[in-house]
C-alpha cells in the first residue's frame, strides 16, 4: 500500500488532505518529499514554525529536555523549563502577568472563557464574524469564519454574541465606514440584545487570521479597549496566529498601543511542538483558585523548552525587526499585482501577507493558483470566509532572496490569470 492508502485506511477522513505530498523532512524554509523534491513552504504548519524546520538551537533544547524527562504533569512539582518560559513570556507581556499553559490555541481560548466568567461573574461573550478561535466547543462558539464548522455541532455555548469585524473588503465599505459600522453594531447589541454589565469579555483577533489576514482600521483596537474598560468588560486578544513577531511587533496589539486583559497564544508558542497559553495582566488571575482549571499535558517541559529556544532566537537575531523590514519589502513586491482586475486587495503587516481576489470565481482561482504553485515547488494556503484569499506566512528567518524568489513565483501565477468573472 502507498502511504496515502495507508493513511486513508487508518485515519479519520475529517481532516482533509490538501496535497499529495509524502513528506520526508524539513530543511529551513523547505519541505522535502520522500522522492527528494523540495517545496518552498509559505505555510509553515499555519504559522507554527516561526524559524522554519530544524533550527539547531530549537533541536538542541528539545533534545536536552527530552533526555531529562519528556513529561511530568505540571502540578506534580516545579520544572525549570516551564518556569523559565513563563518568565520569558512575562518579560514580553508585562511585569506581573501570569501564564496558564495548555496544549493549543483552542485550549487557550477555552481557558480565557472560563477565566473571564470566573473573574467577572458575568455570562456573556462578544466575538466577531470572520473570526477563528478554534474547534473545541467553547472556542467553536466564538469562531464565525465558516458555518460548516458550527452547523453539525449545535447547540453551542450560550450567551455568545457576534458582530461584524471591521473588514472593509468583506463589508464592501471604506475603512472609516467599516469602523463606523462596527461601532453602530456594538451600540445596537448593547441596547437590544445584551446589557454590557452582563458581558464577561470581548474576544478579538488583532489581525484576523483565517478570516483573510484582515488588518482592522486604525483606532479600532483603542476604541475597543476603551469601551471594555468603560463597562468593566475584559478584553481578550487572540494572538494565536499573529503573535511571536510575525507582524513586525512581538504581538499584533502593540501596533495600536493598547494592553489587553487576557492574551491567547498557540501555534508558534511551542517552537513546532503542541503548546497553548493564556496570559493575564497583573492582578487578574491571582484569585483563580487551584483546581478550577487544569491540563494534563499543558506546559509540557519539552514543548516549553522548544518554545523558549525559539523566543531566544527571535530575540538574539532581532527577527521581530527583521519581519517588519522584510515584510515591507515583500509587500511592496506584491503591491505590483494590485492593479490587476482580478485582485481585490494586497495587504499585510510584517510577514503576515495576503492577496485577496474578487469576483464569483475567486475561490476557484485561489484553488488553481495554489495547485499550480505546488507543481512549481511552492506551498501556499487559502484564507478568507469565501476562500478568496491566499495568505503567505514564511518563517521569520527566511533568507531575503529565497522569500523574493517565492513571491516572484507566486506573482507569475497571478499574472497568468487573465480575469475573474464577476
Amino acid at each position: 500500500m502507498t502511504l496515502a492508502e495507508r493513511y486513508r485506511a487508518a485515519l479519520a477522513p475529517v481532516v482533509p488532505m490538501e496535497t499529495d505530498m509524502e513528506i520526508s523532512h524539513g530543511e529551513g524554509p523547505y519541505l522535502v518529499a520522500s522522492d527528494g523534491r523540495r517545496y518552498l513552504d509559505f505555510v509553515m504548519g499555519i504559522a507554527v514554525n516561526a524559524l522554519g524546520y530544524g533550527h539547531p538551537a530549537v533541536v538542541e533544547a528539545v533534545t536536552e529536555q527530552a533526555r531529562r524527562h519528556m513529561h511530568v504533569y505540571s502540578g506534580s512539582g516545579y520544572q525549570n523549563s516551564v518556569v523559565a518560559y513563563a518568565e520569558a513570556l512575562q518579560a514580553e507581556v508585562g511585569d506581573g502577568s501570569l501564564t496558564f499553559f495548555g496544549n493549543s490555541g483552542a485550549e487557550a481560548v477555552e481557558a480565557a472563557i472560563k477565566a473571564a466568567r470566573f473573574v467577572t461573574g458575568r455570562p456573556a461573550i462578544v466575538a466577531f464574524r470572520g473570526s477563528f478561535h478554534g474547534r473545541t466547543l467553547g472556542a467553536l462558539s466564538l469562531t464565525a469564519s465558516a458555518a460548516r464548522y458550527r452547523s453539525s455541532y449545535e447547540p453551542l455555548l450560550p450567551s455568545v454574541y457576534h458582530i461584524d469585524y471591521p473588514a472593509p473588503t468583506r463589508l464592501n465599505l471604506s475603512a472609516d465606514e467599516a469602523f463606523a459600522h462596527v461601532r453602530q453594531q456594538l451600540d445596537q447589541l448593547f441596547a437590544l440584545e445584551v446589557e454590557p454589565e452582563q458581558v464577561a469579555c470581548v474576544v478579538v483577533e488583532g489581525i484576523q487570521g483565517e478570516g483573510g489576514y484582515i488588518i482592522p482600521p486604525a483606532g479600532f483596537m483603542p476604541w475597543l479597549r476603551q469601551i471594555t474598560q468603560d463597562h468593566g468588560i475584559l478584553l481578550v486578544v487572540d494572538e494565536v496566529q499573529s503573535g511571536f513577531g510575525r507582524t513586525g511587533r512581538m504581538w499584533s496589539y502593540q501596533h495600536e498601543g493598547i494592553q489587553p486583559d487576557l492574551i491567547t497564544l498557540g501555534k508558534a508558542l511551542g517552537g513546532g511542538l503542541p503548546l497553548g497559553a493564556l496570559i493575564a495582566r497583573q492582578g487578574l488571575l491571582e484569585s483563580w483558585p487551584g483546581g478550577l482549571h487544569g491540563s494534563t499535558f499543558g506546559g509540557n517541559p519539552v514543548s516549553c523548552a522548544g518554545g523558549l529556544a525559539t523566543l531566544n532566537v527571535i530575540r538574539s537575531e532581532h527577527l521581530v525587526e527583521r519581519a517588519a523590514s522584510l515584510g515591507a519589502t515583500a509587500l511592496a513586491r506584491l503591491q505590483e499585482l494590485a492593479a490587476r482586475p482580478h485582485i481585490r486587495e494586497v495587504r499585510g503587516r510584517g510577514l503576515m501577507l495576503a492577496v485577496e481576489f474578487q469576483g464569483a470565481g475567486a475561490p476557484a482561482v485561489v484553488e488553481r493558483i495554489i495547485r499550480s504553485a505546488l507543481e512549481r515547488g511552492l506551498y501556499l494556503h487559502p484564507a478568507g470566509v469565501r476562500h478568496d484569499v491566499i495568505r503567505l506566512m514564511p518563517p521569520l528567518n527566511i533568507p531575503e532572496s529565497v522569500l523574493l524568489d517565492g513571491i516572484e513565483c507566486f506573482a507569475d501565477l497571478v499574472r497568468d490569470i487573465p480575469h475573474v468573472r464577476s
